[in-house]
């Protein structure tokens, strides 16, 4: 039996999880539509809780979307 030399292992490339990516764009964007939700105090006779809550929903949407596209951006580069 002959010795060929060291044995390297190589690990396979980590691909990123799309559950993370989503998660944290749509804190982001329910924290910014939070932010201008009750920001403006009441608008056209919505309470602040009603406006916190159209606008966080709209930025968890807004905010997921761009999460999925960043996902998909790191997911595509060269490994």
């Amino acid at each position: 039996m002959t010795y060929a030399g060291p044995v390297t292992s190589q690990r396979p490339a980590r691909t990123p999880r799309l559950v993370p990516f989503l998660f944290t764009g749509a804190i982001i964007g329910f924290a910014i539509g939070g932010y201008f939700g009750v920001r403006g105090g009441p608008m056209g006779g919505y309470s602040v809780a009603s406006s916190l809550g159209y606008f966080g929903a709209f930025g968890i949407f807004i905010g997921g979307l761009l999460g999925a596209i960043v996902y998909l951006i790191a997911d595509r580069r060269p490994r």
